[in-house]
């Protein structure tokens, strides 16, 4: 029995391996913090299974957080702003409920992450969050596939569709940093 979860294991994890198709994201990571003020909007951060089956916590989820330092041509630059780990063993839960300034463009990669699978299998997204509405991710804890559905909260408790959302998911470190995203965490020049 053991073998058997041994090998389905190992199979698992090389079908979802890091190619040098995906982003990887290097450079030290620290805590996101959260901006202060009133032009906020809200990210709420989920896994989609509060548990991995067994009654155990799911592997982290890591958010990585970028805003818009400044308009230069089509695109602009981003600066990293920081990491955010999502897990019911973590300080902020699942889901995890997070401020994000509002009004200007934030790039964000959420998933799972893994030294084996790498950034592969992240959800990446660039949009602009409006002031006050809460923004919801919730991630598949599956390691073949991690598809995040993506919506913003209604006040009846419906998820719609973002407006202006770029999907990314399957963009390559040279096809981010063209649309202004470094990926070795740069934060933006102050």
């Amino acid at each position: 029995m053991k073998k058997f979860i041994l090998s389905t294991f190992f199979i698992i994890t090389v079908g979802c391996a890091s190619t040098e198709q995906g982003a990887s994201f290097s450079g030290a990571s620290f805590e996101y913090i959260e901006p202060i003020g009133s032009d906020i909007a809200y990210l709420q951060l989920e896994t989609e299974e509060k548990t991995d089956g067994f009654g155990l916590a799911p592997y982290p989820h890591t958010a990585i957080i970028y805003e818009l330092c400044s308009r230069e041509g089509e695109n602009g630059t981003f600066g990293y702003a920081g990491d955010i780990k999502v897990s019911t063993e973590l300080r902020l839960g699942n889901p995890a409920t997070v401020k994000v300034a509002s009004g200007k463009p934030i790039f964000v990669a959420f998933g799972l992450i893994h030294p084996v699978n790498g950034y592969e299998c992240t959800s990446k997204y660039i949009f602009t969050p409006e002031r006050g509405k809460t923004y919801s991710m919730v991630n598949s804890v599956s390691w073949s596939e991690c598809p995040t559905k993506v919506g913003v909260i209604s006040n009846d408790n419906q998820v719609l569709p973002i407006n202006g959302l770029q999907v990314l998911d399957k963009a390559t470190n040279l096809q981010l940093e063209n649309k202004g995203v470094n990926v070795i965490r740069k934060k933006c020049k102050t």
